[in-house]
């Protein structure tokens, strides 16, 4: 058993002075405390000298892994001019990733940027709605766009009376008292991945939808790919009635690909968020678009403000960043597709082995997995309600004791940092773990 002393005492000093950990979505604690000192490659390393082999990352944001030498020189060679205080003052470096991402995101036309996901989508919001001027937008069961009000929680009604608003109830996972009750009444929330619904919904009410936001890989809830002309069917749908469409890829741009999963699956949307990753975890994101929307920015009739919208440490690490993927014809890729694909082989077989039903769904550089006898997973409620939830939880407590760190429902983040032999070390431990679930 680790030792965890050290740890244990900060974390009673700590909740003197702070209330809780710095993201209190329920169910993402890990078991107990960890105060961290260093990183190198995927492994973390805490205040008792414990080393952990860590499979979140930052919750997808660290997509090189830690302390990527070629990087952090990059960002170093640039620390002396990063001077710049305020949104007020221009950094030639801007016009360097601008040209970046129009390079590589289909959508991007123009960018905008901001520090958070959450950030990125309400932007989103307020310019689909002036562009359309229209009071709705549409979002899905079981993804995720912050944690504000108006894209917080909520379950899909299966009986509307009219239009199809969220339902809010004390059940729900991310339930939060202090919301303002009227948020729920600025968007539709529907199943994902059912287009007869979403044909239904708009064939009544298409003509006051401002917005259709999704992830495109719903890696949030299952890793659940779209359905084959999923995608491309809600594009006609969205070309037809006028309205805004947008791809979330804070988890998605940059991590499956430096097209991000537009470019990977062939449809391109209206607008799009890129966060996470696309600095290498230094706070930064990005609204890419096209041109006719975004320039409701430039004449100034939409207002996007922030201090740190553009502050010249978190573009520079995005450069840094681009640069290193982009290199070799994207080896980066090749190398943690290779690594992934030992990891989730040999998950696979370890399952097999010990007769455990297991779906395991991944996209590049993320994937998800939970005990139950299904193939494939098309939204959340195609895996969550059959799904044994104790045994994966009692999984992801022996893995934590053994050292390897995974997300709550078992999401799992590849980076640039993994090796061949990390992936072995860890399959032991599944391996021994597995005996004991």
């Amino acid at each position: 058993m680790r030792k965890m002393n050290t740890s244990f005492k900060l974390s009673k000093k700590a909740l003197e002075l702070m209330p809780g950990p710095h993201s209190n979505l329920p169910g993402y604690e890990l078991f107990k405390p960890i105060f961290l000192t260093h990183g190198k490659g995927a492994h973390l390393y805490d205040v008792d000298n414990n080393d952990y082999l860590d499979y979140i990352v930052g919750v997808g944001a660290g997509i090189l892994g830690y302390g990527n030498q070629e990087v952090l020189d990059e960002v170093k060679s640039q620390i002396d001019n990063l001077y710049y205080l305020d949104a007020t003052r221009r950094n030639p470096l801007e016009i360097e990733l601008a040209e970046k991402i129009v390079k590589h995101v289909p959508c991007a036309e123009k960018v905008r940027y901001l520090l958070s996901g959450t950030e990125a989508v309400q932007l989103v919001i307020r310019l689909a709605r002036a562009y359309t001027n229209r009071p709705y937008f549409i979002r899905f069961d079981g993804h995720y766009h912050g944690w504000l009000d108006n894209v917080l929680g909520g379950v899909v009604d299966p009986a509307p009376a009219g239009r199809p608003f969220a339902l809010y109830k004390d059940n729900d996972m991310f339930a939060s008292k202090g919301r303002d009750l009227s948020a729920g009444e600025q968007s539709f929330k529907l199943p994902w991945n059912d287009i007869e619904v979403l044909e239904k919904v708009l064939a009544r009410y298409g003509e006051e939808v401002s917005l259709i936001i999704m992830e495109a890989i719903n890696c949030n809830a299952g890793s659940c790919p779209p359905r084959p002309g999923y995608l491309e069917r809600v594009r006609e749908l969205c070309d037809e009635y006028g309205i805004v469409l947008c791809f979330d890829e804070i988890i998605t741009g940059f991590r499956v690909g430096l097209s991000g999963a537009q470019g990977l699956l062939g449809v391109t949307p209206d607008l799009a968020t890129l966060g996470k990753g696309i600095a290498g975890g230094i706070p930064f994101s990005v609204v890419a678009g096209k041109a006719k929307i975004m320039d409701q920015l430039l004449d100034r009739s939409v207002v996007g403000a922030g201090t740190f919208n553009g502050y010249p440490l978190g573009v520079t690490a995005a450069i840094a960043t681009i640069k290193y993927l982009e290199k070799d014809d994207g080896a980066f890729y090749k190398r943690v597709e290779k690594v992934q694909k030992r990891l989730t082989s040999g998950l696979r077989d370890i399952a097999k082995k010990h007769r455990t039903p297991m779906l395991l769904q991944e996209a590049p550089g993320v994937f998800f997995y939970q005990f139950i006898d299904k193939e494939i997973a098309y939204n959340v409620q195609d895996w969550y309600p059959d799904s044994d939830h104790v045994k994966q939880e009692r999984l992801r407590k022996l893995l934590f004791d053994a050292g390897v760190l995974i997300m709550f429902r078992a999401r799992w983040y590849l980076s640039g940092g993994h090796t061949e032999q990390d992936v072995d070390k860890t399959l032991e431990i599944v391996e021994k773990a597995m005996d004991k679930c």
